[in-house]
């Protein structure tokens, strides 16, 4: 075969010999390592089908759900996102970013599908599952407004971090403001903030339930936890009595509007310590100005005592206080 040819010559087709048998081998190998990977004239590029829409938005819909039915969460996500990626103005591509809000549901990461659903709300808010995800979204503040807080160091993560409800809650409340979830997702806003102390900004949170959903069925209810986050926010008789005169008149109103309810008792109760409270700051007050012998103005205090507040205990001290003073 190399009859002729130098040593050289020979060795040299030699060498290119095993060069394009080596050459041969790895490119076989590739072929059989990317079987599907197909030339695009349209595209210039190489593509694999696997990874590829099916021909119409419908069709991969189709295959998309057939995966979710069968449980194949992961795989039915991927299927999916070809629709959002190769056919994002179809109608098909908001059912695709619904599907895969239930996909994260089913994989338990209800956070991560209150994402998708918001997509749909953002990206297609003309479809006609936006009842339904708002729902579903409800439902996920719910769930994590009634799970327990994990704890480092014996604090809770939510001193560190926002509680996902906030936000959750939050987002129906701007987004939806006339879905029938809104006006529970404003009232249970302020429940958490009233939760995590945040008393000033619950009372926020519940006054707009009655600015802006007068006539719902949470109304009532955001009136009694005014008065409960008002009380809370005025910090006792040292500070300013605003928050106080409020929480007053809160449960002033719903005592006269519900005496015989399941609330009434602790109504009651908390009216009782905030009468007790204003009567000790005036009774406080009146103290002042008798240390300072300056006894008209102790004598106005003790008599307002005695006249505002007569069921206080601060009357009878005040009865006491102003018969030893006009002595």
């Amino acid at each position: 075969m190399f009859r002729g040819l130098t040593n050289e010559g020979a060795f040299g087709i030699v060498f290119a010999m095993k060069k394009l048998l080596i050459f041969m081998f790895f490119v076989s190998l590739t072929l059989n390592a990317y079987p599907f990977w197909i030339w695009s004239p349209k595209t210039k590029k190489w593509k694999n089908p696997t990874q590829s829409p099916l021909p119409t938005p419908q069709l991969q819909l189709e295959r998309a759900v057939d995966e979710f039915d069968a449980q194949q969460y992961k795989v039915a996500m991927k299927e999916l996102r070809k629709i959002i990626v190769n056919y994002p103005d179809a109608r098909e591509a908001a059912e695709a970013q619904y599907y895969i809000g239930r996909c994260w549901e089913e994989l338990k990461n209800p956070y991560q599908a209150f994402l998708a659903y918001q997509k749909v709300i953002a990206s297609y808010p003309n479809s006609l599952r936006i009842q339904e995800i708002v729902e579903r979204e409800y439902k996920i503040g719910e769930y994590f407004l009634e799970k327990e807080p994990q704890q480092w160091l014996g604090m809770s993560i939510y001193d560190f971090v926002e509680h996902p409800s906030l936000e959750i809650f939050g987002t129906i409340v701007d987004e939806v403001p006339y879905s029938p979830y809104a006006a529970p997702a404003q009232y249970k806003r302020g429940l958490l903030l009233a939760k995590l102390g945040r008393y000033q900004e619950a009372k926020d949170e519940f006054q707009k339930v009655l600015d802006n959903y007068p006539e719902s069925e949470w109304a009532q209810a955001a009136k009694y936890q005014l008065a409960i986050s008002s009380a809370h926010a005025s910090g006792g008789v040292d500070y300013d009595d605003t928050s106080r005169k409020e929480a007053i008149a809160g449960f002033s109103e719903f005592l006269k509007k519900h005496p015989d309810t399941q609330l009434t008792q602790e109504a009651e109760e908390h009216f009782k310590k905030l009468r007790e409270q204003d009567a000790q700051k005036n009774f406080d007050i009146a103290q002042f100005y008798a240390r300072q012998h300056k006894k008209e103005s102790a004598i106005i205090y003790y008599k307002m005592v005695i006249d505002n507040f007569p069921e206080t205990t601060y009357a009878q001290e005040a009865q006491k206080a102003l018969k030893s003073l006009e002595q």
